[in-house]
């Protein structure tokens, strides 16, 4: 076989080439190698470098006739064997490092990955001195102290005392606004590294949204809170307002009858009509005044159970009560609701004297039945105007009323327990 001194330009120049190749490639794994810290292949692919090197050294001394290479240099094909093997060597360590540097984190991929996070954060070491730190937090130290926070202690001297248009919502969850619109919420938290060494990480959270949400939280809250106080004031005065509202209408209907009675006299008396038809409107207009006197005039009742049983008493009807009233003030004043009408009812329609009244609770609902010892109804019971205003008080509370007409009369109400 040829030696290497006796081959063509074009062959020593490829082969050199080859090597020259090989030394950067070999040069590019060392580099990495100590990069990542792996002292072993550093140390080999280190020799293999300086053999490369070494080896090219030669080459070009021969190639310039040195005397002394000649013979380390004889064989040309197995100078291109050994190369070859080293130029494989070199191509796989340095594919399969690119692959591993494509799917593994590198400290340049870890600070741009931070960098482009919407949230500000940084690193102190044990000595509070800056050791990593992103876009987001350098923007937000700027607004907060007017230059780069270099130290933890310039961090907290900035945040007691932030510079003007920066505003501290909350000192103690350390929230802060800040003049470009952004919500910030500082934390602060102890890591240690794998070297045992304290390092301190604080994270500005941009909690803009959820800051905006909380406050319309707030504004909701307090608009429920008076939506409540209202409620309350109605349920407390939910007697009072019913009495005024039963007051306005019987004057309502007292002043329909004094007009239709003012009306129907002056048509007798412009008729010459008959003195009897003029006695009776007179009686009539009579007692539209005495009524809306006494209506006028009528005391106020703080219990609405003994206004009730005031009322029946003037009709001469006895209320018997069978168990216990609700406690509830809604569910009591509809129970009472009915008590009443079916009271007048009794009076009008069956002529009784006894209304009796029935309570019954299970925990989840209260049953209330209430009868009198009246006339049976002839006929099926229509609802008039008491029943069916009785019956939508009842059903808009998620109530129900139930009537019944034969043997006897018997209405019944279901109201939910609350």
């Amino acid at each position: 076989m040829s030696s290497f001194v006796l081959c063509g330009n074009l062959p020593q120049t490829v082969l050199i080439l080859l090597l020259m190749g090989t030394a950067l490639l070999q040069l590019f794994i060392a580099i990495e190698d100590v990069a990542g810290q792996r002292y072993l292949c550093t140390v080999f692919d280190s020799a293999l470098l300086l053999a490369e090197l070494i080896f090219a050294k030669t080459l070009f001394e021969a190639r310039e006739g040195v005397a002394g290479t000649s013979d380390f240099v004889e064989e040309a094909a197995f100078l291109w064997l050994l190369e070859a093997g080293l130029f494989i060597y070199a191509a796989v360590r340095y594919i399969r490092m690119r692959i591993q540097m494509r799917y593994s984190l590198s400290r340049e991929s870890i600070k741009e990955g931070s960098d482009n996070l919407p949230d500000g954060i940084c690193f102190f070491d044990e000595y509070g001195t800056i050791r990593m730190i992103n876009k987001k937090m350098m923007s937000i130290g700027m607004m907060l102290f007017g230059k780069e926070i270099q130290t933890l202690d310039e961090l907290h001297r900035s945040m007691s005392c932030p510079q003007s248009g920066v505003e501290c919502l909350d000192e103690e969850s350390a929230l802060y606004h800040f003049p470009d619109g952004t919500v910030h919420r500082f934390t602060e938290s102890e890591i240690t590294d794998w070297d045992g060494k304290q390092i301190t990480e604080v994270v500005a959270a941009d909690v803009t949204e959820l800051y905006a949400k909380q406050e319309e939280l707030n504004c909701e809250n307090i608009r429920l809170a008076d939506t409540n106080r209202r409620m309350k004031w109605i349920l407390d005065n939910m007697s009072d307002i019913v009495r005024e509202e039963e007051t306005l209408s019987m004057k309502i209907r007292v002043h329909d009858d004094i007009g239709h009675s003012i009306l129907a006299a002056k048509k007798a008396l412009l008729q010459q009509q008959d003195i009897a038809v003029i006695r009776e409107n007179a009686v009539l207009w009579e007692t539209a005044v005495d009524l809306l006197y006494r209506v006028n005039n009528m005391p106020a009742v703080q219990d609405e159970w003994q206004t009730v049983r005031s009322r029946a008493a003037e009709l001469e009807v006895e209320i018997v009560v069978d168990g216990t009233l609700p406690e509830n003030e809604l569910a009591r004043h509809l129970v009472l609701l009915a008590v009443r009408e079916c009271v007048t009812n009794c009076v009008r329609h069956a002529g009784g004297n006894h209304v009796f009244v029935k309570v019954a609770d299970d925990g989840k609902q209260t049953v209330c039945v209430i009868t009198n010892n009246g006339r049976a109804p002839q006929q099926t019971v229509i609802e008039g105007s008491g029943l069916s205003g009785l019956r939508c008080h009842i059903e808009r509370e998620g109530g129900i009323m139930e009537l019944t007409g034969s043997p006897n009369f018997v209405l019944t109400v279901t109201l939910p327990v609350r």
